[in-house]
């Protein structure tokens, strides 16, 4: 078999992006507690009405954003849970057919 006849599974990026993905998910949660840090800076009525407009916005965005990014670690995790499954029963199997200490 050829190098490029395997299917080569990077666990570490694996993990790495399901574990940056929980860091983005906890970070967007969050931004709604700086709302009202930042509201007293807007100044001007017609200034504080546009930028409540604006982070009305960010925050329907924002929703979505999260949605995907939830969905996309979900997938990261299958992923990961499926390919070392996949390695595990062809272990197991190649165990089976050559023996444990892998001999004829």
């Amino acid at each position: 078999m050829g190098e490029h006849d395997r299917l080569i599974v990077d666990y570490t990026l694996l993990e790495s992006s399901k574990t940056n993905l929980k860091d983005i998910k906890k970070a967007l949660k969050g931004i709604d507690k700086h709302r009202a840090d930042i509201h007293d800076i807007w100044g001007h009525g017609s200034i504080a009405g546009k930028m409540d407009e604006f982070v009305s916005n960010w925050d329907n965005y924002r929703r979505e954003l999260l949605e995907n990014v939830e969905d996309l670690g979900k997938q990261v995790e299958t992923a990961l849970k499926s390919f070392e499954k996949l390695d595990l029963d062809l272990k197991n199997a190649n165990e089976k057919k050559h023996g444990k200490n892998g001999g004829n």
